[in-house]
């Protein structure tokens, strides 16, 4: 193995855990004495330096992620600290729900290197630091659609001294309780701060974790916080809201201003979770399915919002998120056709070599799809995508628009959904069984403009445009099952026909090719029977002035 192969890989693991507030003189309660404990065992005393690192504005901090440094040392006692040292390492943390942060980790030590590099040298002379002190390139690359240009810097420096107690019930390790007295350190080494923690962290879960938190309670903490020590050191601007903040879903009477922001808010917000997803799983089909559904949505939004917009500001934005979605579309496409395809070889007969079929799928499909996602991992660094983000931060905080927007909502936004609606209805009329792909694939895309309209408005409008979004969501989920059909139809004609494909395997994929058809016109049958309901009146009373 070559020594860039021994690099090492980050390592990513759920943490769960709830945080107390306590004073200096707080004593934790005998936890032993809970029924279903059946040991609290001492693990001893150990000290924690993390230095934690961000942007010059905090953006990390304010979505709630952290980068850190951490090195450990025991402070006496028999403080079990573990191979590498406890808790030591280089730990990325991102939300994963309530209570809850995904820890992606990687050594202090650096992985060989053609300099042969040392460790750095601690400084206080009890073992060496191990590792550069710049944040890896491996974690920093993670978090990038946030950072983009900005450099990482350090922005605190925390020492705790952390007693650590493990909880154990009959069935094993139940959650690990730390108590942290936690000294901010200066850029001048003086401490400029101080404060008390208690962190009570799931191992092995259950009903045990909620009688632990509420004996804590009943001696004094203060739960129901979940603030990293880092942003507490940092202060204000670190808990001051993200660069794209979560908003209030307006009401009827607001101005559609309001609805605007919101929903391009929401939607920079997805395409941002989606980029994090993906750089961390990129084999993931999901991941880029959820970036490419954030672009359009966006891209459609700016589309239905238009009329109340600055139309060349509009325009501008919408041309770089097509670009950006169309970027993305082999890999999204040849996952689900490859899927697809890979899914209804077992519908094959039994005497056709659905086997040696699905071997030449993974060789062609297989292929196209590795190449494209590393296409779209090259292109989530490109200057041009980064700029978008840039682009996309702006439009959330000031959107270029005219007049109409300070109007309310309930005045302004139903002609913006109907307008989508008469592009569908007429895309809609007339499709027959007979009619080409062509023009069934115009009415796909005609009803997930109006379905995002629809849902753009929902939640300020209310009751009555869900209803009317849900209605055109089952003809979308049935146009877009057709176009599924019709693609995987096509490229298992391709390869039937290709220098691929033996004599036995071409007569195989031919069949596949008929039986993908036939899925295309059970979706026509199964449009035909959806549409008038879909297009009844009532769905569409909201509508009128």
């Amino acid at each position: 193995m070559s020594r860039a192969e021994q690099t090492a890989r980050p390592h990513t693991a759920r943490e769960v855990e709830q945080k107390f507030r306590v004073h200096g003189l707080f004593r934790i309660p005998d936890l032993s004495t809970l029924a279903g404990v059946s040991a609290v065992d001492d693990l001893g005393v150990v000290e924690l330096e993390s230095a934690y690192y961000d942007t010059p504005d905090l953006r990390l901090a304010r979505e709630g992620i952290t980068l850190r440094r951490r090195v450990t040392r025991a402070l006496g006692g028999e403080a079990n600290l573990g191979q590498g040292g406890y808790d030591e390492g280089w730990h990325l943390k991102v939300p994963a729900g309530l209570n809850a942060r995904d820890e992606i980790r990687l050594p202090l030590e650096p992985s060989p290197s053609a300099d042969g590099a040392e460790p750095v040298p601690s400084s206080d002379g009890d073992r060496p630091a191990p590792g550069p002190r710049t944040p890896p390139a491996e974690l920093a690359v993670l978090v990038r659609v946030i950072t983009r240009t900005e450099p990482l810097v350090l922005v605190s420096t925390l020492r705790t001294t952390r007693a650590r107690q493990v909880i154990r019930s009959d069935d094993g390790d139940v959650g690990e309780l730390v108590d942290d007295t936690v000294h901010v350190v200066g850029s001048d080494g003086t401490v400029a701060a101080r404060f008390r923690e208690i962190e009570l962290e799931e191992i092995g879960g259950g009903p045990l974790i909620a009688s632990v938190a509420e004996a804590l309670g009943e001696a004094g903490a203060v739960g129901g916080e979940f603030v990293a020590k880092a942003v507490r050191a940092l202060g204000p601007n670190a808990a001051a809201p993200p660069e794209v903040p979560e908003l209030p879903v307006p009401k009827p009477k607001d101005p559609a201003r309001d609805t605007l922001v919101a929903y391009l808010s929401t939607h920079v917000r997805a395409l941002r979770a989606a980029d994090v997803a993906f750089r961390r799983e990129p084999a993931d089909p999901e991941a880029v399915h959820q970036l490419r559904v954030a672009a359009r949505r966006l891209r459609s939004g700016l589309r239905t919002f238009r009329p109340l917009l600055d139309k060349p500001w509009a325009e501008e934005l919408r041309a770089e998120l097509g670009w950006f979605a169309r970027s993305l579309g082999e890999l999204r496409e040849g996952d689900v056709l490859r899927e697809r395809l890979d899914r209804h070889c077992a519908d094959l007969p039994s005497d056709l070599p659905a086997t040696e079929v699905k071997q030449l799928l993974a060789e062609v499909l297989g292929g196209t799809v590795a190449d494209a996602r590393a296409r779209v991992g090259e292109l989530l660094d490109d200057d041009r995508y980064l700029a978008l983000h840039d682009r996309l931060v702006r439009a959330v905080a000031r959107p270029l628009a005219g007049p109409d927007v300070e109007r309310p909502s309930r005045d302004v936004l139903p002609p913006l959904v109907e307008k989508a609606w008469a592009k569908l209805d007429q895309a809609a009329d007339g499709l027959t069984d007979a009619a080409p792909d062509e023009e069934w694939h115009d009415a796909r895309l005609a009803a997930k403009r109006t379905r995002y309209a629809a849902e753009a408005v929902a939640p300020t409008l209310g009751g009555d445009a869900k209803a009317f979004a849900r209605q055109i969501e089952k003809v979308t989920e049935i146009l877009g099952e057709h176009q599924d059909a019709a693609m995987a139809a096509a490229k298992a004609r391709e390869l039937a026909h290709s220098d691929l494909a033996s004599a036995d395997v071409a007569f195989a994929l031919g069949v596949l090719a008929s039986n993908e058809r036939a899925h295309v016109h059970a979706a026509r049958a199964a449009f035909a029977e959806s549409w008038p309901q879909v297009r009844r009146p009532k769905w569409r009373r909201w509508l009128e002035p």
